[in-house]
Formats: structure tokens, sequence, C-alpha cells
């Protein structure tokens, strides 16, 4: 399989207010599901977000500059399940920008029934019942294979994510057990990539003895690895973000991608300054580049990488829109064809 140099197209089929904060003026929501319950006017100012946010000019950009991916954050709701609308016309539409640009393009299921992490991107935030109820688990089965059937004649199908960071607190059993019905039900349409996340325990001893045991193929194992959410990178020096870098987390890429295949399927160069503001030698311009060659070495050490995020609509936050950080200088103008 070729290295993957991609970017993630969030914020578009799952909303984020803090990647839009315009879309939700008025709204008292952080999440869709609240967008779609307390904004008199969802259903209009959503279809113009769809037709707004990411149009064809950003795949041929995207494409021009050596991108070779894109993962797509799509609801389960996506047949429009009250009280959501139906985005299948609209995600068909991105997978057709896709194919006529010649992006690999994969499908990241991104909210599951009842919420799986309890964030606003995973549907309605401060709720986590997913995996409470049998019956919301065997309705994201059913969607996962209803995905894979519906989307899989497109060229730039590249394959399905089947759940978006399933929180750390949810066993570890329940989630493989469900990562193998999810894939026995999209084998049952597709052979393409089938990626797992890793529930936040990318290095659980338990995932080495699960990938051998099912002789699963074509598949991937789905780190996201962040810089600001760790207190203890939060208060640490620079020189801990380096080392975190280039000691644990390449050590650890290379370690799980002798059995399973790694995608850093997040990343950023969101970092909390404020502490390393206090150092009189600390240059953030600087920092950001050091952070950014960094991680992209280290997360081309596996099968490469989706940056989170493309396009953030706002002044703030700019370390987690990639094609300001390309405009800036800080992350590459080009990407390896």
């Amino acid at each position: 399989m070729k290295k993957i140099y991609g970017v993630n197209l969030g914020g578009w089929f799952v909303l984020e207010s803090w990647m839009k904060p315009a879309l939700f003026e008025g709204v008292d929501s952080k999440d869709e599901t609240g967008f779609m319950l307390k904004n008199p006017n969802a259903k209009k100012d959503l279809i113009h977000h769809w037709e707004t946010f990411i149009t064809k000019e950003d795949f041929i950009y995207l494409k021009s500059i050596g991108i070779n991916s894109v993962r797509l954050p799509i609801p389960w709701w996506l047949e429009g399940d009250e009280p959501y609308l139906n985005s299948l016309d609209y995600i068909h539409q991105a997978m057709r920008y896709a194919d006529e640009v010649g992006l690999d393009l994969l499908l990241d299921l991104h909210t599951a029934p009842g919420c799986q992490n309890g964030f606003d991107n995973g549907g309605i935030q401060d709720v986590m019942e997913w995996h409470l109820d049998q019956k919301n688990i065997d309705k994201t089965v059913e969607r996962l294979a209803f995905i894979a059937k519906t989307f899989k004649s497109h060229p730039s199908f590249f394959g399905i994510e089947v759940l978006n960071e399933p929180f750390v607190t949810i066993d570890l059993g329940l989630i493989q057990d469900f990562y193998v019905k999810s894939y026995e039900a999209i084998r049952k349409e597709t052979e393409k990539l089938v990626v797992f996340h890793d529930a936040f325990r990318p290095e659980d001893t338990s995932w080495k003895t699960f990938f051998k045991q099912h002789h699963m193929k074509n598949i991937a194992f789905d780190l996201h690895l962040y810089h600001c959410f760790s207190p203890k990178l939060i208060h640490g020096d620079f020189d801990l973000h380096i080392q975190t870098i280039v000691k644990d987390r390449l050590k650890m890429i290379r370690k799980i991608h002798k059995f399973i295949p790694v995608i850093i399927g997040e990343w950023s160069l969101g970092i909390r300054y404020e502490s390393l503001k206090k150092d009189e030698s600390f240059v953030e311009e600087i920092c950001d580049r050091v952070l950014a060659s960094l991680q992209l070495y280290a997360y081309t050490q596996g099968l490469g990488f989706y940056f989170w995020n493309y396009k953030i609509e706002r002044e703030s936050h700019q370390n987690w829109d990639f094609k300001r950080l390309i405009s800036k200088g800080i992350l590459p103008e080009r990407y390896p064809k």
C-alpha cells in the first residue's frame, strides 16, 4: 500500500461548533444534535453549510500539493433519522469530487447511536450511552454495512473506519467484539481497507492477541496523537513535546506497526503555549516548525497520516488549519507523489 499523505475533512458532515462558530451563533449547543433541535433554521443553514464549507476546488487544491487521501467523518444518521437531515446525496457528491480529481477517500463513521464518547464530535456532548444498549451496537453494525454497500462503487472509495474514538472507559472486550462484527458485515460488501481506532489504548497488550486471533485482512489501526489534551504535555516544557514524539511515539508506532499497519488518523499542531511563553527563549513559530517536522517524520513510519483538520473557519485555532499552516510556511507546500 502506498504511503498516505492525508487530511481530515472534519466539520463538514458532522458539526463541531468550535470549528465554525458562526454556524452556531444564537444556538445554545456545541453539537449537531443541539443544532438541529434548537435552531429554527437548521435545515436551511445546514444545507448551505454542506454546499459551501468544502467544494470541488478544495479537492483540486489538495491533489495539486501531493495529498493523496482524505478522511471524511460521516454520521450514523446519514439517512436522515430524526431529528437529523439526510446527507447521502452530499456525501456522494464529496466522493464524486474525489473520484474526479483522483483522491482516495476513507469514510470514517464519526458518531454512533447513543454516542460512543460524550464529545461534541460524537454528535451529542456529555452523553455516552452507545455501549449500554446492544441495540445501539447492532444498529451501528447495520449502518456500516449500509455505508459499504452505498458507497463502494466510487473509484475513490478507499475504505471504512468503523467508529471514531470509542471512549477509554468502555470495556475493550466489548469494543473488540464490535470490531469483529463490523469487519464481518463490511466484508460482505467489499474487500477494501477496514480501520479500527485504538480506543485511546494503543499499547494495551490485548490488541496484538486480538489481531492475531482473528486473521482479518486489509485492516489498519488508527491512533490519534495530540499535544493539547495531556496534562503532562500542557504543563511541560518544549523539550518534553520533542521527547514525546522522538522517544515515545516513534517507538510505539514502529512496535505496533510490526503486527498491525498503523495510521495516524488525527494529529495537529494545536499546543497550549501559555506555560511555554514564560521562557524568554521561546519563539512560537520556531516551535511550530519543529513540532510539524518531527510529527511528519514520526507519523510516516506507519502507513501514513491524516492531519486534523483541512479547515477551521475562525481567526483563532490556526494551528489546526492545514491550509493556513501551509500558507504560513509551517507545513510543507508539497507532499511526495
